[in-house]
């Protein structure tokens, strides 16, 4: 089965820390074996004072700074009718004439447009017919509801001349009150002062008609009875007794005729004409209210036929416009002067181009055809590493030297630096985090060419006046930096604070004096060890020594000397007593049962050793290193199960 790379990660990130582990103990080794005199020959540097120029130096690529691209706007894929040619200078005169640099094939568009021409045609007379139809509704809307309100109006009208304008009022507002409740019209008759109009003037007819004939019939009553006192006397004959009798009686049928029609029109003539009037009220303010629906109706409809014959007709003129400028686009003509270069000449790998420009070939939509460069605006691609880009501001002057030019240094100016890494950095090392900067190229002229490789030099500050010393003097030991004086009795480890540094030297601001002498190289402890002790010999103890490191060109990455109680009997004994095997016993200094990250572990090793502190209380104990070997298949307190591993290339952390 073969190891999955999740798995070859873990064994690679052990080996790194069980060699880093093991080195430290065999430098340790090694110096307690090796002896040595404060007379052997070592390299020194004097502390100076001067002033120091602060830079960091990265390489780059030359890019135009205001490349103008020619994309394909066309939608799908086009063919290239023609080309301007690759190298070709676009002058400021071409621009003025509008000169074409690419021409693709425009006549499946045009098909396309006779096309849609005829569609938006037809959608735009409907759109028409829908906005003069609206207007129509909005008119005819207007005129029913008028007539609403007139029938509505004249039928009150006529309830109020019937019955008075009072008791029409109250009527209408008993029923608005509660449309439920309808008023009891035969109790208006009991108070006839309640009624006013048409039928009050009939009422008051029938009730006259009743007094003059009940008068008529009482006065021909009376002339009856004289007349029959005279028929006693034969004074009158009997014809006119019974004329006078026939008389009475026709009266009398008048009365009771006109008693009967005021009944009649009590009980059955005026609540009739009132409940006819009064519905035909209310059936009025009914249609007012179906009139009021169908005319919102009505003209909801409009509204929506307009709404979507306006929509069809907006969407065909867009899409007969989008095609228009489809066509257009077909044209591309220079807007900038400068140099043309093709997509698939430029040499950049995430250019978007994956097509060889030429006529005949299809491109894309959006897929780069040319770019062109104004040679006088020139910039430089810079990568500043994650360790300097917080140094690097916007505005500082750089000094810029081309690989095709290496005795001409051009000057430039920092423009503009990301806000997040460089993304493609990725894929080559998941680990290696770099910024995008970009370096204005100042008079670069026309020889500079866009891909060319330069070497940027960014100056960040200039001291003046300031101590100095090579940056592989200091070295880190117990969270602090020190640096080792050259005296009689050898080197002398002094604490020193350092402030900005570059790639040689590095500024001390307290802990040194002009004139003093340094160590290039950290000194190693060249302690006799007794060998009395641990049974390998008897050789005296000898001085603390030290040995020139002549390989160390780089900031140095070994720790600092070992604290001076590993090199009393009872640490050596310790060491000397076969627990070279166990990282545990071996890093544990002041045997404490615990490895603390801060001060027992060498800085260089932390980050290796910081994954094995799982509950990341920043100690490691002898139950975490169990496990972790465990995990990675080592044996008990062996990560790794002791496999040597070689560390990965690497710069040491700078001061």
């Amino acid at each position: 089965m073969g190891i999955t790379g999740k798995n070859r990660r873990k064994i690679v990130l052990t080996a790194i820390v069980i060699a880093i582990v093991l080195s430290g103990y065999v430098a340790y080794r090694l110096s307690l074996q090796n002896t040595g005199s404060p007379s052997q020959s070592v390299s020194t540097f004097p502390v100076r004072r001067g002033d120091l120029m602060m830079s960091v130096t990265e390489s780059g690529t030359i890019k135009a700074r205001n490349a103008v691209e020619i994309k394909s706007k066309v939608e799908g894929e086009a063919t290239i009718l023609s080309l301007v040619p690759e190298g070709s200078d676009v002058t400021a005169e071409d621009v003025a004439n509008g000169k074409v640099l690419v021409e693709l094939d425009s006549s499946r568009l045009r098909d396309n447009m006779n096309q849609q021409q005829i569609t938006f045609n037809s959608a735009e007379a409907d759109y028409t017919d829908a906005k003069e139809s609206l207007i129509i509704q909005k008119n005819q809307n207007d005129s029913d509801i008028q007539l609403g309100l007139m029938n509505l109006k004249f039928a009150k009208m006529d309830l109020q001349k019937y019955l008075g304008q009072k008791t029409a009022d109250k009527m209408v507002a008993m029923h608005g009150t509660d449309p439920n409740q309808r008023p009891d019209i035969t109790t208006l008759l009991s108070d006839p002062n309640q009624l006013g109009g048409e039928s009050l003037q009939n009422y008051r007819a029938l009730t006259s008609a009743i007094d003059l004939a009940e008068e008529d019939y009482k006065k021909a009553y009376t002339d009856l009875g004289w007349t029959e006192k005279l028929f006693e006397k034969e004074y009158v004959s009997l014809s006119d007794l019974d004329t006078d009798r026939l008389r009475v009686h026709r009266l009398e049928v008048n009365w009771e005729q006109a008693k009967t029609s005021l009944d009649l029109f009590a009980r059955y003539e005026f609540p009739k004409r009132t409940e006819e009037l009064f519905s035909g009220f209310l059936e009025a303010e009914r249609q007012l209210e179906r009139i009021y629906a169908q005319t919102r109706s009505r003209l909801a409809q409009a509204q929506a036929r307009l709404s979507s014959s306006e929509a069809r007709y907006l969407l065909n003129k867009e899409q007969l416009e989008r095609i228009e400028k489809q066509i257009e686009a077909c044209t591309m003509r220079a807007t900038e002067p400068g140099l043309v270069i093709y997509a698939s000449s430029s040499g950049r790998r995430w250019s978007g181009s994956r097509t060889n420009i030429e006529v005949g070939e299809n491109i894309r939509e959006r897929e780069l055809i040319m770019t062109i460069t104004n040679a006088n605006e020139m910039d430089v691609d810079v990568k500043v590493h994650e360790t300097n880009v917080d140094k690097v501001k916007v505005g500082q002057l750089a000094n810029i030297v081309i690989d095709a030019q290496p005795d001409k240094v051009f000057t430039g100016e920092v423009l503009k630096i990301a806000p997040l890494p460089d993304p493609q950095s990725f894929f080559g090392n998941p680990d290696l985090k770099v910024y995008t900067t970009d370096v204005g190229l100042e008079a670069a002229g026309e020889s500079i060419k866009p891909g060319m490789n330069a070497r940027v030099e960014i100056l960040i500050a200039e001291l003046e006046d300031v101590l100095s010393i090579p940056i592989q003097c200091v070295t880190n030991r117990g969270g602090n930096k020190v640096c080792y004086l050259m005296t009689n009795n050898g080197p002398k480890e002094q604490v020193v604070q350092t402030g900005v540094f570059n790639d040689r030297f590095v500024e001390i601001r307290d802990g040194l004096q002009e004139g003093q002498q340094v160590l290039l190289s950290p000194p190693r402890l060249m302690m006799g060890a007794n060998r009395s002790q641990n049974g390998k010999g008897d050789t005296p103890k000898s001085k603390a020594g030290f040995k020139k490191n002549s390989k160390t060109k780089s900031p140095p990455t070994a720790t600092a000397p070992e604290d001076p109680k590993e090199s009393s009997p009872k640490a050596q004994a310790s060491d000397n007593s076969g627990d070279a095997a166990d990282p545990m016993k071996r890093m544990d200094k002041n045997g404490d049962g615990k490895i603390d990250l801060s001060s027992e572990v060498p800085e260089q090793a932390r980050q290796f050793m910081k994954p094995l502190d799982t509950n990341k209380d920043g100690f490691i104990v002898k139950k975490e290193m169990d496990a972790a070997a465990k995990k990675f298949g080592g044996g008990k307190g062996q990560p790794g199960g002791g496999r040597p591993g070689r560390p990965q290339g690497g710069q040491g952390k700078r001061p």
